[in-house]
């Protein structure tokens, strides 16, 4: 099975578009769960949007570390078809760091959505601490408004 580069391109323009448009997604659901701290009598609906949101978070962090795995294999079984290529197949005899150059060049589409996919994943992962910090928040403004009655 030979390596696509072109569709592989094709496929992370669509996944570029759909990491865009669920990070605002998430940046307005974290920005709105925020703005709910002010006011006292939602802070219960925030506790549990809170631990809703980060649930789903992992979730998804867990589903997108599965994938990469995939990718990951994909990328050593196209590399190690393609080391053979440049090794026995190849017109100009090349040293190991030209094979590896070569190689990395014929899998650059495979490699930049296995960093997409690895970043969305860091992205989550920040979501998640700002989940955790919002928990803070909340306990720090039920303390406040205590202290203040």
């Amino acid at each position: 099975m030979a390596f696509d580069n072109d569709k592989t391109k094709e496929a992370n323009i669509e996944l570029e578009n759909r990491i865009e448009k669920d990070r605002d997604e998430w940046k307005n659901k974290i920005a709105s769960l925020i703005n709910k701290i002010r006011n006292m009598n939602e802070l219960s609906e925030c506790q549990a949007l809170m631990l809703s949101y980060r649930q789903i978070m992992l979730d998804k962090i867990s589903d997108f570390k599965s994938i990469i795995f995939k990718r990951n294999a994909a990328q050593d079984r196209y590399y190690k078809e393609m080391y053979k290529k440049y090794t026995l197949n190849y017109d100009i005899r090349l040293t190991s760091g030209e094979k590896n150059k070569f190689i990395q060049a014929d899998l650059s589409a495979l490699i930049y959505q296995i960093k997409l996919l690895e970043n969305h994943v860091e992205y989550y992962q920040g979501c998640i601490k700002t989940l955790d910090n919002t928990a803070f928040a909340i306990r720090n403004r039920i303390r406040l408004d205590d202290e203040t009655q």
